[in-house]
Protein backbone atom coordinates (compact mmCIF):
# COMPACT_ATOMS: atom_id res chain seq x y z
CA UNK A 1 0.00 0.00 0.00
CA UNK A 2 1.50 3.28 -1.34
CA UNK A 3 -1.52 5.80 0.26
CA UNK A 4 -4.59 5.85 2.18
CA UNK A 5 -8.12 6.59 0.62
CA UNK A 6 -9.70 9.88 1.57
CA UNK A 7 -12.04 8.15 3.98
CA UNK A 8 -9.54 6.40 6.06
CA UNK A 9 -7.00 9.54 6.02
CA UNK A 10 -10.13 11.48 7.76
CA UNK A 11 -11.46 8.63 9.93
CA UNK A 12 -8.01 7.89 11.98
CA UNK A 13 -7.10 11.43 12.79
CA UNK A 14 -4.29 12.06 14.70
CA UNK A 15 -1.96 8.51 15.01
CA UNK A 16 1.45 7.20 16.11
CA UNK A 17 3.00 4.35 13.48
CA UNK A 18 6.04 2.17 13.38
CA UNK A 19 8.43 1.34 10.46
CA UNK A 20 9.01 -2.60 10.52
CA UNK A 21 11.94 -4.66 9.59
CA UNK A 22 10.87 -7.56 7.70
CA UNK A 23 14.51 -9.27 8.73
CA UNK A 24 13.68 -9.60 12.22
CA UNK A 25 11.19 -12.03 14.14
CA UNK A 26 8.19 -10.78 15.06
CA UNK A 27 9.12 -11.23 18.61
CA UNK A 28 11.75 -9.17 18.83
CA UNK A 29 11.38 -5.41 19.96
CA UNK A 30 14.11 -4.27 17.70
CA UNK A 31 11.91 -5.21 14.46
CA UNK A 32 10.59 -1.69 15.01
CA UNK A 33 13.25 0.61 13.79
CA UNK A 34 11.43 3.65 13.71
CA UNK A 35 8.61 5.31 15.49
CA UNK A 36 6.97 8.62 14.36
CA UNK A 37 3.17 10.31 14.47
CA UNK A 38 1.09 11.93 12.02
CA UNK A 39 -1.87 12.40 10.02
CA UNK A 40 -2.86 11.53 6.69
CA UNK A 41 -0.53 9.76 4.48
CA UNK A 42 2.31 10.63 6.81
CA UNK A 43 3.55 7.33 7.56
CA UNK A 44 4.06 6.71 3.43
CA UNK A 45 6.59 9.65 3.26
CA UNK A 46 9.56 7.90 4.16
CA UNK A 47 9.59 5.46 1.67
CA UNK A 48 9.22 8.37 -0.92
CA UNK A 49 12.30 10.46 0.91
CA UNK A 50 14.05 7.24 0.55
CA UNK A 51 13.85 7.34 -3.13
CA UNK A 52 15.58 10.80 -3.35
CA UNK A 53 18.09 10.50 -0.56
CA UNK A 54 21.65 10.41 -1.38
CA UNK A 55 23.72 8.96 1.39
CA UNK A 56 27.33 10.55 0.60
CA UNK A 57 25.35 14.04 1.31
CA UNK A 58 23.03 13.19 4.04
CA UNK A 59 23.41 10.53 6.30
CA UNK A 60 20.55 9.55 7.58
CA UNK A 61 19.98 5.86 9.84
CA UNK A 62 16.22 5.43 9.14
CA UNK A 63 16.48 6.40 5.50
CA UNK A 64 19.52 3.77 5.31
CA UNK A 65 17.57 1.54 7.07
CA UNK A 66 14.28 1.77 4.28
CA UNK A 67 16.58 1.69 1.14
CA UNK A 68 18.86 -2.11 2.93
CA UNK A 69 14.96 -3.50 3.69
CA UNK A 70 13.92 -2.62 -0.05
CA UNK A 71 17.03 -3.81 -1.73
CA UNK A 72 16.34 -7.40 0.01
CA UNK A 73 12.32 -7.47 -0.03
CA UNK A 74 11.71 -5.40 -2.95
CA UNK A 75 9.40 -3.18 -1.25
CA UNK A 76 9.43 -0.36 1.47
CA UNK A 77 9.09 -1.61 5.20
CA UNK A 78 5.67 -2.83 6.34
CA UNK A 79 4.02 0.08 8.68
CA UNK A 80 1.87 -0.58 11.58
CA UNK A 81 -0.32 2.23 13.16
CA UNK A 82 -0.12 1.58 16.70
CA UNK A 83 -2.51 3.51 17.68
CA UNK A 84 -5.20 6.20 15.95
CA UNK A 85 -7.80 8.47 16.57
CA UNK A 86 -5.88 10.44 18.70
CA UNK A 87 -5.15 14.15 19.95
CA UNK A 88 -2.18 16.19 18.88
CA UNK A 89 -0.91 15.96 22.50
CA UNK A 90 -1.52 11.90 23.00
CA UNK A 91 -0.09 11.05 19.86
CA UNK A 92 3.08 13.16 21.25
CA UNK A 93 3.39 11.79 24.41
CA UNK A 94 2.82 8.16 22.92
CA UNK A 95 5.57 8.67 20.41
CA UNK A 96 7.83 9.83 22.66
CA UNK A 97 6.91 7.17 24.91
CA UNK A 98 7.97 4.43 22.54
CA UNK A 99 10.86 6.26 21.02
CA UNK A 100 12.24 6.08 24.52
CA UNK A 101 11.44 2.16 25.18
CA UNK A 102 12.44 0.78 22.85
CA UNK A 103 15.04 2.95 21.75
CA UNK A 104 14.88 2.64 18.19
CA UNK A 105 17.87 2.85 15.89
CA UNK A 106 15.70 5.19 12.97
CA UNK A 107 14.49 7.71 15.50
CA UNK A 108 17.00 10.47 15.47
CA UNK A 109 15.53 12.81 18.26
CA UNK A 110 13.40 11.71 21.32
CA UNK A 111 9.99 13.74 20.23
CA UNK A 112 8.27 16.26 22.03
CA UNK A 113 8.11 14.82 25.34
CA UNK A 114 11.02 12.66 25.35
CA UNK A 115 12.52 14.42 28.47
CA UNK A 116 9.16 13.39 30.28
CA UNK A 117 9.91 9.09 29.85
CA UNK A 118 12.07 6.27 31.08
CA UNK A 119 13.24 8.40 34.25
CA UNK A 120 15.05 6.35 36.86
CA UNK A 121 12.98 6.65 40.48
CA UNK A 122 15.46 9.13 41.85
CA UNK A 123 15.19 11.45 38.84
CA UNK A 124 11.22 11.46 39.28
CA UNK A 125 11.78 11.93 42.74
CA UNK A 126 13.87 14.99 42.21
CA UNK A 127 11.97 16.46 39.94
CA UNK A 128 8.74 15.98 42.00
CA UNK A 129 9.67 16.11 45.32
CA UNK A 130 9.44 19.81 46.48
CA UNK A 131 8.74 19.91 50.65
CA UNK A 132 7.63 23.39 52.42
CA UNK A 133 9.79 24.35 54.90
CA UNK A 134 8.13 25.15 58.16
CA UNK A 135 10.71 28.33 58.07
CA UNK A 136 9.40 29.31 54.88
CA UNK A 137 5.72 29.65 55.87
CA UNK A 138 5.87 32.92 58.27
CA UNK A 139 2.77 32.16 59.63
CA UNK A 140 1.22 30.38 62.47
CA UNK A 141 -0.77 27.17 60.32
CA UNK A 142 -3.16 24.80 61.99
CA UNK A 143 -2.64 21.41 60.51
CA UNK A 144 -5.62 19.51 60.36
CA UNK A 145 -6.27 16.22 59.23
CA UNK A 146 -8.68 15.44 56.19
CA UNK A 147 -8.27 11.67 56.39
CA UNK A 148 -12.27 11.32 57.68
CA UNK A 149 -13.08 8.43 59.96
CA UNK A 150 -16.17 6.19 60.51
CA UNK A 151 -18.72 8.94 59.79
CA UNK A 152 -16.65 11.54 57.43
CA UNK A 153 -15.38 11.04 54.30
CA UNK A 154 -11.50 11.02 53.71
CA UNK A 155 -10.37 14.21 51.21
CA UNK A 156 -10.97 13.24 47.87
CA UNK A 157 -14.63 12.55 48.69
CA UNK A 158 -15.48 15.76 50.56
CA UNK A 159 -17.87 18.08 48.98
CA UNK A 160 -16.54 21.86 48.37
CA UNK A 161 -19.20 22.58 49.92
CA UNK A 162 -18.26 20.68 53.02
CA UNK A 163 -14.89 21.75 53.18
CA UNK A 164 -15.17 24.94 55.33
CA UNK A 165 -16.87 22.81 58.27
CA UNK A 166 -14.62 20.18 57.81
CA UNK A 167 -11.14 22.36 57.82
CA UNK A 168 -12.45 25.38 60.68
CA UNK A 169 -14.45 23.38 62.57
CA UNK A 170 -14.00 21.48 65.51
CA UNK A 171 -10.42 21.32 67.19
CA UNK A 172 -9.21 20.89 70.47
CA UNK A 173 -7.46 23.77 70.80
CA UNK A 174 -6.91 25.90 73.88
CA UNK A 175 -7.83 29.26 74.37
CA UNK A 176 -4.29 30.50 73.96
CA UNK A 177 -3.49 28.53 70.82
CA UNK A 178 -6.28 29.22 69.25
CA UNK A 179 -5.96 32.56 69.00
CA UNK A 180 -2.93 32.50 67.22
CA UNK A 181 -4.05 30.51 63.95
CA UNK A 182 -3.53 32.88 60.67
CA UNK A 183 -4.52 29.83 58.25
CA UNK A 184 -5.96 26.42 58.91
CA UNK A 185 -4.35 23.82 55.95
CA UNK A 186 -6.23 20.59 55.55
CA UNK A 187 -4.06 17.89 55.23
CA UNK A 188 -4.17 14.40 53.50
CA UNK A 189 -1.63 11.66 53.04
CA UNK A 190 0.62 14.31 54.07
CA UNK A 191 0.28 16.95 51.18
CA UNK A 192 -1.50 20.18 51.88
CA UNK A 193 -4.80 19.81 49.78
CA UNK A 194 -6.54 23.19 51.02
CA UNK A 195 -6.14 26.52 52.61
CA UNK A 196 -8.17 28.72 54.73
CA UNK A 197 -7.41 31.74 56.36
CA UNK A 198 -8.83 32.83 59.28
CA UNK A 199 -10.57 36.42 60.25
CA UNK A 200 -8.41 38.03 62.55
CA UNK A 201 -10.18 40.60 65.08
CA UNK A 202 -7.84 42.75 67.75
CA UNK A 203 -4.94 40.95 66.81
CA UNK A 204 -6.00 37.69 67.51
CA UNK A 205 -7.74 35.03 65.26
CA UNK A 206 -11.93 34.54 65.48
CA UNK A 207 -13.28 31.76 67.17
CA UNK A 208 -15.46 30.12 69.57
CA UNK A 209 -15.72 27.72 71.99
CA UNK A 210 -18.34 24.76 71.49
CA UNK A 211 -19.41 22.45 73.37
CA UNK A 212 -19.35 18.92 71.12
CA UNK A 213 -21.05 16.51 73.52
CA UNK A 214 -19.40 15.14 76.83
CA UNK A 215 -16.48 12.86 76.69
CA UNK A 216 -16.17 9.39 78.09
CA UNK A 217 -15.50 10.83 81.71
CA UNK A 218 -18.98 13.03 81.51
CA UNK A 219 -17.52 16.05 81.65
CA UNK A 220 -17.78 18.76 78.43
CA UNK A 221 -15.90 18.24 75.24
CA UNK A 222 -15.06 22.01 74.19
CA UNK A 223 -13.57 22.21 71.03
CA UNK A 224 -12.93 25.82 68.64
CA UNK A 225 -14.54 26.75 65.83
CA UNK A 226 -12.80 29.21 63.68
CA UNK A 227 -14.33 32.07 61.37
CA UNK A 228 -12.61 32.45 57.93
CA UNK A 229 -12.53 31.44 54.17
CA UNK A 230 -10.86 29.82 51.43
CA UNK A 231 -7.06 31.63 50.36
CA UNK A 232 -6.61 30.54 46.94
CA UNK A 233 -3.24 32.68 46.54
CA UNK A 234 -1.75 30.64 49.30
CA UNK A 235 -3.09 27.91 48.35
CA UNK A 236 -1.25 28.32 45.54
CA UNK A 237 1.80 28.09 47.00
CA UNK A 238 1.67 25.75 49.31
CA UNK A 239 -1.12 22.97 47.99
CA UNK A 240 0.50 19.35 47.53
CA UNK A 241 3.18 19.92 49.41
CA UNK A 242 4.83 18.22 52.77
CA UNK A 243 5.63 20.37 55.59
CA UNK A 244 9.37 19.58 57.15
CA UNK A 245 11.43 21.01 59.25
CA UNK A 246 15.46 21.17 59.16
CA UNK A 247 15.74 17.80 60.82
CA UNK A 248 13.64 16.10 58.09
CA UNK A 249 10.84 15.46 60.10
CA UNK A 250 7.68 15.95 58.16
CA UNK A 251 5.31 18.36 60.18
CA UNK A 252 2.17 16.85 58.09
CA UNK A 253 2.31 13.61 58.86
CA UNK A 254 -0.18 13.03 61.55
CA UNK A 255 0.34 9.80 64.09
CA UNK A 256 -3.12 7.58 64.81
CA UNK A 257 -5.50 9.87 66.54
CA UNK A 258 -3.96 12.78 66.15
CA UNK A 259 -6.47 15.31 64.30
CA UNK A 260 -4.23 18.87 63.91
CA UNK A 261 -1.27 20.35 65.23
CA UNK A 262 -0.17 24.08 65.47
CA UNK A 263 3.31 24.78 63.38
CA UNK A 264 4.95 27.91 62.01
CA UNK A 265 5.67 31.15 63.57
CA UNK A 266 3.69 34.72 63.25
CA UNK A 267 4.41 37.08 59.88
CA UNK A 268 6.62 40.06 61.06
CA UNK A 269 4.19 42.36 58.57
Amino acid sequence: MKEFSPETAEAIGSYVYALLDPRVSKSDPRRIFYVGKGAGQRCFAHAVAEVRWERTKEPNPKLQLVREIRQVTGAPPPIELIAHRLSDDESHQLEAALISVLQTDGNLVAGKYGADYSLSADDIEGQYSNPLGEAEIGHRILLVSLNGGKHLPPFPEIAESDMPRRILKFWPLSERSANQVEYIVGVYQQLTRRVFKVHQADGHAVHERINTGEKKNGLPNWKRAFQGERDREMEALWINRRIIISSGEILSKFRRQVGCRLIGTHSTN
